[in-house]
């Protein structure tokens, strides 16, 4: 074996460990489907006490109060904040028994989470999801026409809701 053979050889194992320890060329994990469309709109969170709640979002997260108010004729009392790009709204049930509210009684120390996602199309996505036998509703009254946004549990009755996509014009 001449010198250039051996060096290039010697070059090759080299290279070939060192893609080995460094990762290259290794498999990559492929990105996740999204056949839905669905992009993260808002997060919305039970609160016991929302100015304390809405103090702690304000000051160690930095959040911007952006809404506060009351809805549902006064069952709800709400605080919407924002910071750039993802919002977290707080509810605290003022009037309990409201279909849409978080749990009461023995559920109500564990919290309640409610996940909302936007999608271009929420009329179409409400269609084939009662069609998959999704547990989907609107709230009431609905306004006659297309569907914009739209509730349903998971598995674990989580609240879900869809809305349409704020933006969806410029996409």
């Amino acid at each position: 074996m001449n010198r250039s053979t051996r060096t290039f050889r010697l070059f090759a194992a080299a290279a070939s460990l060192a893609a080995v320890l460094l990762g290259v060329g290794a498999a990559r994990a492929e990105p996740a489907i999204n056949p839905l469309g669905l992009e993260p709109h808002h997060v919305t969170a039970a609160a016991s006490d929302i100015d304390r709640a809405v103090r702690w979002y304000t000051t160690v997260l930095g959040f911007a109060l952006d809404e506060r108010g009351v809805r549902e004729n006064g069952a709800f009392e709400f605080a919407k904040l924002s910071v750039p790009g993802f919002v977290v709204a707080l509810v605290h049930v003022r009037a309990p028994g409201v279909a849409s509210a978080p749990p009461t009684g023995a559920h109500a120390d564990s919290g309640w989470i409610h996940v909302v996602f936007s999608v271009t199309d929420p009329d179409a996505l409400f269609q084939a999801l009662k069609l998959k036998g999704a547990d989907v509703w609107q709230r009431s009254p609905v306004p006659p026409g297309r569907v914009t946004t739209f509730l349903m549990h998971d598995s674990e009755g989580n609240q879900i809701e869809i809305v349409e996509r704020p933006d969806k014009a410029t996409r």
